[in-house]
C-alpha cells in the first residue's frame, strides 16, 4: 500500500469532485457548434486558396 500524503488527499479531492455530475440541460453543445462550424468554414477557405478555385487579388499561390 502507498504511503498517504497532504497533497494526495488535496488532489483526490479535486479530482473526484466532480464524478457522477452531469449539468441539465444542453450545456456547452451550442458554443461547441458554433465554434466546429466556425472551423470548417475556415478549413473550407483554405482549401479553395489552396486548389486556386477561390483567387484572391494581389494573392499568389506558389509552393515551388
Amino acid at each position: 500500500m502507498g504511503q498517504k500524503t497532504a497533497l494526495g488527499s488535496l488532489l483526490k479531492a479535486i479530482g473526484n469532485s466532480g464524478q457522477g455530475k452531469v449539468v441539465p440541460g444542453w450545456g456547452a453543445v451550442p458554443v461547441m457548434t458554433v465554434i466546429g462550424l466556425l472551423l470548417l468554414v475556415f478549413l473550407v477557405i483554405i482549401l479553395q486558396i489552396y486548389n486556386q478555385s477561390l483567387l484572391l487579388q494581389g494573392f499568389s499561390v506558389d509552393f515551388n
